[in-house]
């Protein structure tokens, strides 16, 4: 369902039609901060298509729940021990 790399996650391929989804985070004063923002990218090719800009977690998270079937309260636990 996703691939990782240092500052993106790649979820739902869907070969059949070309396109997927990538949640992208950076921080924000530093990484000591502990904040960042959040960007829901569709992306077409490796191509970004569309972004939204997310203050939040929750909010990228309700992003990609709105454009396919995710497990918001696992993928929090999952992203929030990662960022631990």
């Amino acid at each position: 369902m996703f691939e990782e790399d240092k500052n993106a996650i790649r979820y739902k391929w869907d070969p059949r039609t070309g396109t997927g989804y990538r949640l992208r985070f950076e921080s924000i004063n530093g990484s000591r901060s502990g904040h960042r923002r959040y960007h829901v990218e569709d992306w077409n090719h490796h191509v970004v298509a569309n972004e939204w800009d997310c203050q939040s977690l929750d909010e990228a998270l309700r992003v990609l729940r709105g454009l396919f079937d995710i497990d918001v309260a696992k993928e929090r636990n999952r992203l929030e021990a990662r960022f631990s």
